[in-house]
């Protein structure tokens, strides 16, 4: 794919960065566990394009991660530390509570300072900074010049500093974050202080401050500001809109561009003689331009074969083209129908396919909320495959934006939880509500993701009117997906945790042994099973915690755990033909800390045969239901 040449390219043509005298001394901070990749990981590695929904050609970008100064256990942020040397250097993009960071420990306090210098060329253009995701609020600056703060620890933000850097007479240019981390009651999903020191339980070692890529970027004065597809595998098209902004139209995406600047869009795939065919569209800014595919081109997009096209967009303004970006799609429909017994099931493309997936709750025993480098994000998207696994639900956090990427190019199915909140009052509610916004509008381009989870179980349903208002805020953003009002929620019959039955899903937890909910053939909701298994397969040496392993269900061995897990799976695939069951989710893809209830150990070693358990998710993905 002409895509993902261009997603993994590594360049430092714009920086010439600022690298600390004591590079080849850095070395992650003692941890009980480390994966693999921890030793491919060294300060001037380089990150991969961090951005695959919309990518700009390779000289355009460089990475500012890397080793960073660092101050904690400050007061406040009011006295900002201009030029100053910080007393110890942080690794970017590791969270301070990780090994990966060469720290590894929670503040007494909820403020930090860090701190980098960079020199930026980006000649007769634009420079936007870019930060994919600081926890939780940062407050930034540019040789002294506050650019702004921003408030949410899972999606990305950015400055045009280019007015900043043209009056600066530094050079280098000094880069100041500062953080303010509670850990919560903000959306926090399972991260925890106190598991830094004392794992245990279900939440986990906290994220704190930068911890996914902070980047550079030339653009033009007028540029694609965003990009969002929109497929339909039951029309055999996609709508492409192209959002601009820049210094001529303010800071804001233009409603209304000027006259004379158009959109040209081509579209790209093989053909079945490996041919690459184009089809083009034109339009205006800001508003969706249709691109008809082919009979003889359709691919539609499924675990099985993921398929992707190749977009390019182009922004033309007095006949010349003044920004180009590329981005991709998988064409296809997610629906709700019934079939011959009136039981509602989940259709891709027209077809129903059971989704078998894992909880996949993202932690790292070397870098807490941030895998080690790209390979580890791909190995366990690839792993979910290799046990034949075709669906994921992404457990209360957000990943960065190339894990997505990878379930796009290898064919897992996303549900995407919102990362839960305490929400005690209105203030909480309305950023819980900015948060979510932010979660849907960042990863709405990606074809893996088929469902949306506002809330898991309980956690932060302040009542039916709030449960309701964030399905229904969901729906309005992006009607084209299924909503989860609640994973193992009210309507799965747990009266002591609020719902309102709203969304097109019913969903219910049950340890340990499968089971179904209650199908809703009024409403038409879909019966999942959101979590169970748990089993518990300790594996010696690769424990967070010897001795202090837990888990939902006994087991022995390996060995065991295949054997149960098919058991399991056995009777899911009697659930889905006795009572209407369309999914189940086992948990979990890996231990997490003192979980020890993975198909993987917390480093990444499979328990278990790759074969067997692929063997097992047969039983219920490969038979097909009468529609």
């Amino acid at each position: 794919m002409i895509l993902q040449r261009a997603c993994l390219f590594t360049i430092l043509l714009l920086v010439a960065a600022h690298v600390p005298s004591t590079t080849a001394d850095w070395k992650p901070a003692a941890a009980p566990l480390l994966t693999k990749w921890a030793a491919e990981v060294t300060p001037d590695q380089q990150a991969e394009y961090p951005r695959p929904t919309m990518v700009r050609g390779e000289s355009s970008w460089a990475s500012l991660n890397g080793l960073w100064q660092f101050v904690s256990n400050v007061s406040d942020l009011n006295t900002p530390p201009f030029g100053k040397t910080l007393g110890e250097e942080l690794l970017v993009p590791y969270p301070i509570e990780s090994p990966l960071s060469g720290i590894r420990r929670t503040t007494d306090k909820d403020y930090m300072w860090m701190r980098r210098t960079f020199t930026s060329s980006c000649a007769n253009q634009r420079t936007l900074l870019h930060f994919e995701a600081v926890d939780w609020n940062s407050t930034v600056y540019v040789d002294g010049r506050m650019l702004g703060w921003h408030a949410g620890g899972y999606d990305a933000f950015s400055f045009d500093i280019t007015d900043i850097l043209a009056k600066s007479k530094e050079s280098p240019h000094e880069l100041l974050v500062g953080v303010f981390d509670p850990t919560g009651p903000w959306p926090i999903g399972k991260q925890s202080r106190g598991a830094v020191t004392h794992p245990g339980g279900i939440r986990y070692t906290c994220t704190s401050g930068i911890w996914q890529t902070v980047w550079l970027e030339c653009v033009p004065d007028v540029f694609i500001s965003d990009i969002f597809n929109q497929p339909s595998f039951a029309e055999k098209s996609v709508s492409v809109t192209v959002n601009v902004s820049g210094a001529l139209l303010g800071s804001e995406p233009a409603e209304h561009a000027a006259v004379d600047m158009t959109v040209s869009i081509i579209v790209s795939i093989r053909d079945a003689d490996d041919a690459l065919r184009t089809i083009n569209g034109t339009g205006s800014p800001s508003s969706p331009v249709k691109v008809q595919i082919p009979t003889d081109l359709v691919r539609p997009w499924s675990p099985d074969s993921p398929e992707l096209y190749n977009i390019t967009a182009m922004l033309i303004s007095g006949g010349k083209v003044i920004d180009t970006v590329d981005s991709y799609f998988g064409l296809r429909t997610i629906s709700v129908t019934k079939d011959k017994n009136g039981i509602p099931r989940p259709m891709l493309n027209g077809e129903f396919i059971f989704q078998a997936g894992t909880l996949d709750q993202g932690f790292w025993p070397d870098g807490a909320y941030a895998a080690p480098n790209d390979n580890a994000l791909a190995y366990d998207v690839q792993a979910h495959k290799d046990m034949g696994f075709n669906m994921v639900r992404k457990h209360v956090k957000v990943e960065p934006r190339r894990w997505y990427y990878h379930t796009d190019r290898l064919g897992l199915l996303v549900w995407q939880d919102m990362p839960s909140a305490g929400n005690q009052d209105d203030v909480h509610r309305q950023q819980f509500a900015h948060e979510l916004t932010r979660l849907v509008m960042g990863r709405r381009n990606h074809p893996s993701i088929v469902q949306w989870e506002t809330f898991n179980e309980g956690w932060g349903q302040a009542s039916e009117d709030f449960t309701k208002s964030m399905v229904q805020l969901v729906q309005s953003l992006d009607p084209h997906r299924l909503v989860d009002d609640a994973s193992g929620g009210h309507c799965a019959g747990a009266p002591a945790w609020t719902g309102g039955c709203s969304g097109n899903v019913t969903d219910l937890h049950h340890y340990s042994p499968p089971a179904s909910p209650k199908v809703d053939t009024a409403d038409g909701r879909v019966a999942v099973l959101g979590e169970f298994g748990g089993i518990l397969s300790e594996v010696d040496k690769h424990q967070w915690a010897p001795g202090h392993c837990h888990a939902y269900t006994k087991n022995v061995d390996g060995s065991g755990l295949a054997s149960l897990y098919t058991t399991y799976m056995s009777a899911v695939g009697q659930l889905r033909d006795s009572a209407g069951l369309c999914a189940s989710v086992y948990t979990q893809i890996t231990d997490v800390e003192t979980e020890c209830n993975g198909m993987m150990s917390y480093d990444r070693v499979m328990k278990s045969n790759a074969t067997a358990i692929a063997a097992a998710n047969k039983l219920a993905t490969k038979a097909k239901v009468m529609l």
